[in-house]
């Protein structure tokens, strides 16, 4: 009987420990989308007046209503134009404004802007 409570207790342990490093590798695969100075310097070409306040704006809302409802998409595996068509369709529903509609487009651009050879 002592051995099977420390059995369980020791799974229990272990499946606690478990879900506490993939909680840390999920922290670090978001921090790794959240922009920085490379994303604004990759996006000034094309939008001069981008900040990184804005790049961090829309990934607020990327972050935010955009995944609250379906998950966090990958930035990577779609093109300019799927983006561009989702963030259109989807903006009424996620119910943001205009300003954090664009800070989302820009966002997205500045990720892929960024970094050209990622994928999934």
């Amino acid at each position: 009987m002592k051995l099977q409570i420390f059995t369980v207790a020791s799974i229990v342990v272990f499946m606690a420990s478990s879900c506490g490093s993939s909680k840390k590798a999920g922290s670090s695969a978001e921090a790794s989308l959240t922009p920085g100075d490379a994303e604004v310097k990759a996006i000034q070409g094309k939008y001069a007046d981008v900040t990184l306040q804005t790049l961090n704006e829309g990934y607020a809302v990327y972050s935010g209503p955009c995944t609250k409802c379906h998950g966090q998409k990958n930035i990577f595996s779609r093109t300019e134009q799927e983006w561009e068509k989702a963030i259109n369709r989807m903006a009424p529903k996620a119910k943001i404004t205009d300003v954090q509609k664009d800070a989302l487009w820009k966002y997205v651009l500045a990720m892929k802007a960024a970094r050209p050879n990622q994928t999934k």
